[in-house]
């Protein structure tokens, strides 16, 4: 196994920049999801990596090692597509093997019927055979060695996707939204078996997906793409609760992270609809702000609150339940978690009053840059991360 990492690469299909002076460190063992919208250029980085697409500037480097202008099968990388790109034709045994096969073997010995005959096949063969019985077993598989592709569901074909690229013993796994074919059931089961995988073995592996709750709940990091650039790349946990722009606010979270409206006065004050609230910037000047607050991190007020409205949609999911308020003179409601035992008092049109924890809260400037240093203003010695 090796560490990875990418130094400034750009990519360009004609006029078009696809990405923009891309860098990322990747330790070895370590895994790691780029995670954005469609179209943010995620794939097309681990195409480059892979070597199926040639960078336009910048360098690849695995193992300490450059591999500009190294052909995709000598970057010694197993990628795990979308679409499995199993051989139809072939057993699942047989389909795991062909990387091994097209490695150890010469080309006599890969001829079919006489290649058996060859000198050296049969002890290739049977370590061959081996390693796909030891890659099968750890992928619970070994029962399905004889079957063809289109005999298995969806799971199994993407455990023989995944053995087909263990088999090779790789510097790194590439993994291009391998789960999206999978319906929701088979989704939460396969990444947990892939996040087991990658503890097992102890690999470096580059998960590439646009569900960010596969990226939260499988990484050790997620770098978040947009627009061709890394916005962030930290511990899942870190761009939740310490994002540094409010795009990477606004993508990682479900729900969404509610997005109000700020104004700072010029001696910092922070005000939401000209009602003052206890948060002030350090040093701030006068201007516009965005405040963000976590769904989580609002509550019902009985007394004087920031926010009021009515509430205007609520979804109860057993453990909780989450309440959509319209608030005048703001585009999209207000979104906050409450317990499933305030249904009845949440009906439709109720006016309901918002406080926040002023802790939690997240303050970003007019070009969406976090604002750090903010201060409650009745505890003035103490920041809001």
């Amino acid at each position: 196994m090796a560490g990875l990492s990418v130094e400034n690469v750009t990519k360009r299909f004609g006029e078009t920049e696809v990405l923009k002076g891309v860098s990322l460190v990747i330790a070895d063992g370590e895994f790691v999801s780029l995670v954005g919208p469609s179209g943010c250029g995620k794939s097309t980085l681990l195409r480059i990596i892979a070597g199926l697409e040639e960078q336009s500037s910048g360098d690849i480097q695995i193992g300490g090692q450059s591999v500009a202008g190294q052909r995709a099968a000598d970057r010694n990388l197993s990628m795990v597509f979308q679409s499995y790109a199993l051989y139809p034709h072939l057993s699942v045994g047989e389909n795991i093997s062909v990387p091994l096969k097209m490695r150890r073997m010469n080309g006599l010995q890969q001829l079919p019927l006489v290649g058996g005959f060859m000198p050296g096949a049969r002890n290739v063969a049977s370590d061959i055979g081996s390693v796909v019985n030891q890659a099968a077993g750890m992928l619970e598989i070994g029962h399905l060695l004889d079957r063809k592709p289109g005999q298995l569901s969806g799971g199994q074909r993407q455990r023989v996707a995944l053995g087909r690229a263990l088999v090779r013993d790789p510097a790194a796994f590439l993994l291009d939204e391998p789960l999206s074919n999978l319906d929701a059931k088979l989704r939460v089961q396969t990444r947990a078996e892939i996040a087991q995988l990658h503890r097992r073995l102890d690999a470096t592996f580059i998960y590439v997906t646009h569900d960010q709750v596969e990226a939260m709940t499988m990484s050790d990091r997620i770098a978040v793409m947009m627009g061709g650039r890394i916005l962030q790349c930290a511990a899942p946990e870190i761009a939740y609760e310490d994002p540094d722009r409010i795009e990477v606010a606004e993508f990682i979270g479900s729900p969404k992270i509610n997005i109000l409206p700020l104004e700072i006065s010029s001696e910092g004050r922070l005000s939401f609809h000209d009602q003052p609230l206890d948060l002030a910037i350090a040093g701030g000047s006068r201007g516009v702000a965005s405040l963000g607050l976590r769904p989580e991190t609002l509550w019902l007020s009985g007394g004087e609150a920031p926010i009021r409205g009515r509430v205007a949609h609520s979804e109860n999911l057993g453990s909780e339940m989450f309440v959509q308020v319209d608030v005048p003179g703001l585009e999209e409601r207000v979104t906050l978690r409450a317990m499933p035992e305030l249904r009845a008092s949440l009906t439709l049109g109720t006016p309901v009053a918002l406080d926040f924890d002023t802790d939690k809260a997240l303050v970003f400037d007019a070009d969406g840059a976090r604002m750090r240093k903010v201060r409650r203003l009745s505890a003035a010695a103490s920041e809001v991360a």
